[in-house]
């Protein structure tokens, strides 16, 4: 609106600035290069729809016809090759705007005194308003990011408190991450629960999953470490499940590929759990009956889900039995009554997991995100979500790192 009261105080037409605000607007985008993307398409559909607009005012006016309702169906008719024309400059996603803008000429402008002068302020209006729009959008305020430090957040009731990322959390975040900022994800969830959760978070770095099992790069869709359960440990653990009459998922790396061994269920959660996730692109699972089970088999951990005093009795059993070969994680699942139980490797956690990030990161420091006092660098007991995103942006700030408060 200033730039449009400036060009009013000059000798000539000054445009409208509608048109203007809306290319602005049209701009404003939460990345920059989604910006600049929006603003080519509009650059180049206004530049399509204002020569077809201008061709189309310079041939009614040489054969001379001013019934509007000839000009209202012929510039129907012209909106094909308008359209056409953005297809085969690869430019579709400008149709819309070629469209507006010769329409906006060809039907209300048709019969003005000067109808070339109004083409030639609508180019005008729109490209002020695309460098306004773009300046605006790629406007930051000086502030640096410590780049050299490595952020890693836990998920639950950290940095989601609902069930998946919110699009302000997914937003920030990005724009973080597209800063430089060292951001990652340390978690109990396997790679396809993280990926459903985080979905449109670009995360760069390795991502701890399995609870340390594992380091997974969601970029190259492959695992880079991981720790296996010894095979008779494994094969040990599998007797002592069964011998209490429970069931058991057996998470077993072949190649580079996670299989998921199941048997004959035991309980409704354990069918529920199957058929919610059995679809799912990230997991394979195959039934025990097509399993090889040798000495060169690599279990990264196996699953129990049961409600909690067969929990209880098989979790007494295991520490009875196995000790220290195993490491045993116990958490809620989301079947009312039920808990999972989960039987690892004793190296596999998520501070040796740890040291490996930090190699792959190539930092030397680390700060970490968490909702159990004591275990982590910041503590978040305020349920997570946004809270933690605008936390992480305060203290990732250059002279803004005081966080142990």
């Amino acid at each position: 609106m200033t730039v449009y009261f400036l060009r009013t105080l000059l000798p000539i037409e000054n445009g409208i600035p509608f048109y203007g605000a809306l290319a602005a607007l049209w701009c404003m985008q939460p990345y920059d290069d989604t910006t600049k993307n929006n603003a080519v398409q509009r650059s180049v559909g206004t530049l399509i729809g204002a020569a077809y607009g201008l061709v189309f005012l310079l041939i009614f006016r040489l054969i001379n016809i001013s019934v509007p309702m000839i000009f209202y169906i012929s510039a129907s008719a012209v909106i094909i090759p308008v359209i056409y024309t953005t297809v085969v400059f690869n430019k579709r996603n400008a149709s819309f705007f070629s469209c507006v803008v010769f329409l906006s000429i060809a039907l209300t402008h048709s019969f003005d005194n000067d109808p070339y002068l109004f083409v030639l302020n609508r180019v005008i209006d729109t490209f002020i308003g695309i460098i306004i729009g773009v300046t605006v959008n790629d406007f930051r305020l000086p502030i640096k990011h410590d780049t050299d430090t490595l952020y890693v957040s836990g998920i639950d009731d950290v940095l989601v408190s609902s069930g998946s990322s919110s699009d302000y959390s997914k937003v920030e975040l990005n724009r973080l991450i597209r800063r430089g900022v060292k951001f990652t994800i340390s978690t109990t969830h396997t790679p396809a629960v993280l990926m459903n959760i985080m979905k449109g978070v670009e995360l760069q770095l390795p991502v701890i999953v399995m609870d340390g099992a594992a380091l997974y790069d969601t970029k190259g869709k492959q695992y880079l470490e991981m720790i296996y359960l010894p095979p008779d440990v494994s094969y040990e653990a599998e007797r002592i499940i069964g011998e209490c009459g429970l069931h058991c998922f057996v998470n077993v790396m072949l190649d580079t590929t996670l299989l998921i061994y199941y048997g004959d269920f035991r309980n409704q959660a354990e069918k529920e759990l199957f058929e919610s996730y059995r679809h799912s692109a990230y997991r394979n699972y195959i039934s025990s009956l097509f399993r090889r089970t040798d000495s060169k088999e690599r279990v990264l951990y196996i699953t129990v889900l049961a409600d909690s005093s067969s929990t209880a009795m098989l979790e007494k059993r295991l520490r009875e039995q196995l000790g220290e070969q195993i490491r045993i994680s116990i958490s809620m699942s989301e079947f009312d009554g039920f808990l999972y139980l989960k039987v690892f490797s004793p190296l596999a956690s998520k501070q040796n997991m740890m040291v490996k990030l930090k190699e792959y990161a190539k930092v030397d420091e680390a700060v970490t995100f968490g909702s159990i006092e004591g275990q982590y660098d910041i503590y978040i007991n305020n349920g997570g979500g946004n809270g933690t995103v605008k936390k992480l942006k305060k203290i990732c700030r250059i002279n803004g790192r005081d966080f142990k408060e």
